[in-house]
């Protein structure tokens, strides 16, 4: 407990930097700038670099031939209209398709080389229920994120606790956040965390209470909340709560409506 409490400390100490004395809230850009450009995208991304986000939020898969791509579906219906499975594609088949905007399918590596040095990248495990290799996004990704030189940037998520107890082992020193929209007892949310020995909860804006917060704080895990594009919910989720991150698809709205706008 108290191992892993210094190095939230330390990881949310970072997140603060320069912001002395007023309480500073991570603003996330969900998929990139969803909410301008086309999610997962390089525009969407760069929109959200553009915007002065402190992070911007990407999904992961790996496909059969196993490459890294940003994507959040199972399947490309929704974007491409082709019904690709991506875990079951190649990259090339991916890369083909054209998504609204006149965007492609990027690989992980694109983001990574985009990325300023001054943002965080929030990583969601997508392939976190498939069986085998399919599933298996590791050691490919802490390699990298260490290729790149973005190791220090990254923060990883997953809804399945499982996947996040593999990064702990394959992906020491970055930042863990199980995520979750399932309304079970306090007790129960914060023992699976706290057994999982990740740094933080990452819950759907609808479950947040004074109790999960309060023993969120007991326990020493970060508070971190998806997806809030209503700026005045935003504003009394970061005033009551003191949110250590908040996920939007408008990062710029939503700073401004935590008090962090240009």
């Amino acid at each position: 407990m108290k191992t892993r409490s210094i190095f939230l400390s330390l990881f949310l100490l970072l997140i603060v930097a320069g912001c002395n004395q007023q309480h500073k809230v991570m603003v996330i850009a969900h998929r990139g700038a969803s909410g301008y450009e086309t999610e997962n995208t390089l525009a969407a991304i760069t929109k959200a670099i553009e915007l002065k986000s402190d992070a911007f939020e990407v999904d992961v898969w790996r496909t059969i031939d196993d490459s890294l791509v940003v994507f959040h579906d199972v399947n490309t219906q929704r974007l491409a209209g082709d019904s690709l499975v991506i875990s079951q594609s190649t990259y090339a088949q991916l890369r083909a398709l054209l998504l609204p905007g006149d965007q492609y399918i990027p690989t992980l590596r694109e983001v990574l080389e985009l990325m300023p040095r001054d943002i965080k990248i929030v990583i969601e495990i997508k392939n976190c229920w498939e069986h085998g290799k399919a599933g298996d996004l590791f050691p490919e990704l802490g390699e990298l994120l260490k290729q790149t030189g973005t190791l220090g940037q990254a923060i990883l998520i997953s809804f399945n606790i499982e996947k996040l107890k593999e990064a702990k082992e394959l992906v020491p020193g970055v930042p863990l956040l199980w995520l979750t929209y399932e309304k079970q007892p306090t007790d129960t949310l914060i023992n699976i965390a706290l057994k999982a020995g990740v740094d933080g909860i990452n819950v759907h804006h609808g479950l947040v209470s004074d109790e999960l917060v309060e023993a969120a704080r007991v326990n020493d895990l970060g508070f971190f909340v998806w997806t809030v594009n209503e700026s005045e919910l935003a504003k009394v989720l970061g005033e009551k709560y003191k949110l250590d991150g908040i996920t939007t698809n408008f990062p710029d709205v939503i700073a401004a409506a935590v008090g962090q706008g240009q």
